[in-house]
């Protein structure tokens, strides 16, 4: 091997361990929770869709937590909340109305999260109950979940 061929693989030896060492390799970790079992019970003619857990971006004052002042259905989607503090998991459920809705009635709106109770939020039909009116209930439940395995359990009802 020649002079040149020696120099060329120095050269290329020290570029590999430049290119190793400039890599960067990062480590994560991951943890999961599982739920063991949900249901949501629903009354008279509304739909209710589980929208799962999310991380509140900011906080945001109770509204519809009194049936003195609930959230009714309408044309545009409704928000129905506890107090929200930014940073905290927020469970959100989903209610639809339909034709079928009884007039004018309210419901109250509640989770169970492992043996703590959320809420009630109250919610209420319009005069004239319609398909696919919506109103998202939010609980904060805090900044962490129960441990796991837990269960959760969403009622809508008088």
């Amino acid at each position: 091997m020649g002079r040149g061929s020696w120099v060329f693989a120095a050269k290329f030896l020290l570029s590999m361990v430049a290119i190793v060492f400039a890599a960067s390799i990062s480590v994560t970790s991951s943890t999961y929770q599982a739920e063991i079992g949900s249901a949501v019970s629903v009354a008279n003619n509304l739909v209710a869709t589980d929208k799962g857990f999310t991380l509140a971006g900011s906080g945001a004052s109770a509204v519809g937590t009194s049936c003195s002042s609930p959230i009714i259905f309408s044309g545009s989607p409704g928000t129905a909340n506890t107090n929200i503090t930014g940073g905290h998991l927020i469970y959100d459920v989903q209610v639809n109305s339909t034709t079928n809705a009884p007039v004018n009635s309210k419901f109250n709106v509640t989770l169970v999260l492992a043996s703590t109770t959320y809420g009630p939020l109250c919610i209420q039909t319009p005069a004239s109950p319609a398909n696919g009116q919506t109103i998202d209930c939010k609980f904060d439940v805090g900044t962490t979940l129960p441990a796991s395995p837990y269960t959760f359990k969403v009622t809508v009802g008088p």
